[in-house]
């Protein structure tokens, strides 16, 4: 009984959660370890990232989501079925769990398949039960929560063809990395990106501030169009012919044109940022940024030459990931959970909030540098030891979160 008190509680799912998020950077900075001292023999770079990479977005990203949106739906006392939200968390959790270790031990094979698969349908569940629970209900937010759950269904054509071509990828080379950038853009533009514009748009409505149904939809609208069909930008890798860079030019165009009009709405309503706490203020300067930053990147990724250099580098690609789903995302869902918990202690929560700001930037630097180090023919320095400084710094930041959150 207490421990079914615990599930229908949200903060529990939202600590453990940053907890998650901590197990994550821990693995982040035994991978870093790796390279400048190396680990044992018996411990796989690969299969360690893979781990990390898996369960940083089963066991973090996607369950922090399915836990913010269990709290949004429990606010708005929509009449949901709880038991069934309580599920789909604990099975996720037990997906991405598995995956932490069974990736950690052989990287994909059978077991690491099936985890996988569990919480795939854990995403699946998601999205059936957002559509079954929003669909008489008329509010901005679910419009975008629903899109953003059906880029998660979606991306998992990626991931069964990762499972496939993994074990030939010799033989497939180009389909593997094909099926790689696939399910990366619908996760990372598409669910993530969504599901967190749905919860800001949440929060804008806690704070009075409303979006018009038109406005809402033109957005909604423009941002599935470029994102749908903006794959094309993780394709260009591939000899690509000259009308359909152009084809994707314009879809660049359709992203930019709605996250400025998004950016105009939000900038004429920032009264909710300056009355909050500083150190949300701060998270709210870093993920903005980040959305504003994205929007510019996919001209970038249009020019051959430098589509060349950067999809095959893996300087470049780990820039950009972290980019996204650390200096972006994840601020984003820590921004958003300190707003949901109660937290007594706020002088070490200001320090975590500050210090993880810090090392999130921080390891964006020295990621940026190697980087333009392959752009600008740019004599290469070593980095590993700053990146392995920089993941210490994010650790030791969301143990401080954590524990400024766990009496909550």
């Amino acid at each position: 009984m207490i421990l079914l008190t615990k599930f229908r509680n949200t903060s529990f799912w939202l600590k453990w959660c940053i907890l998650n998020f901590f197990v994550v950077a821990l693995v982040g900075v035994l991978m870093r370890y790796n390279i400048l001292y190396t680990l044992p023999e018996n411990v796989n770079h690969k299969f360690m990232q893979q781990s990390h990479s898996h369960f940083a977005f089963y066991g973090w990203v996607s369950a922090c989501i399915y836990a913010l949106v269990y709290a949004f739906f429990q606010q708005e006392k929509l009449p949901i079925k709880h038991v069934q939200y309580q599920s789909l968390m604990l099975v996720n959790q037990i997906g991405a769990i598995g995956m932490l270790f069974s990736f950690f031990y052989g990287g994909y094979y059978w077991l690491s398949i099936v985890f996988s698969t569990l919480s795939f349908l854990s995403g699946l569940l998601f999205f059936i039960f957002i559509l079954k629970d929003t669909k008489s209900i008329k509010n901005p937010s679910f419009v975008w929560l629903k899109l953003g759950s059906f880029f998660a269904v979606f991306s998992a054509i990626g991931i069964f063809g990762l499972s496939y071509f993994t074990s030939k990828s010799d033989e497939f080379e180009t389909l593997y990395r094909a099926s790689t950038y696939f399910y990366l853009h619908f996760q990372y533009n598409g669910f993530f990106l969504f599901s967190c514009i749905g919860l800001f748009i949440w929060y804008l409505q806690k704070n009075y501030i409303s979006i018009s149904d038109t406005l809402n939809s033109k957005l909604s609208k423009l941002f599935f169009l470029s994102t749908l069909v903006g794959y094309g930008f993780s394709t260009v890798w591939i000899e690509t012919p000259t009308y359909l860079l152009v084809f994707w030019f314009f879809i660049a165009l359709i992203q930019l044109y709605a996250t400025i009009i998004f950016v105009k709405f939000v900038s004429r309503n920032l009264t909710f940022v300056k009355k909050s706490p500083k150190h949300l203020q701060a998270l709210y300067i870093v993920f903005s940024s980040v959305f504003i930053i994205k929007a510019f990147l996919p001209f970038i990724a249009l020019n051959p030459e430098v589509t060349q250099l950067a999809f095959f580098n893996v300087n470049i690609v780990m820039a950009y990931l972290h980019l996204i789903l650390l200096v972006g995302i994840s601020v984003f869902l820590i921004w958003k959970t300190i707003q949901i918990l109660q937290i007594q202690n706020k002088t070490l929560l200001n320090f975590a909030v500050y210090f993880f700001v810090f090392g999130v930037l921080f390891n964006e630097f020295f990621l940026a540098i190697g980087a333009f180090t392959v752009f600008f023919n740019l004599i290469s320095i070593s980095l590993a030891f700053w990146l392995l400084v920089s993941s210490i710094i994010i650790l030791l930041a969301i143990l401080f979160l954590f524990i400024s959150v766990r009496k909550a």
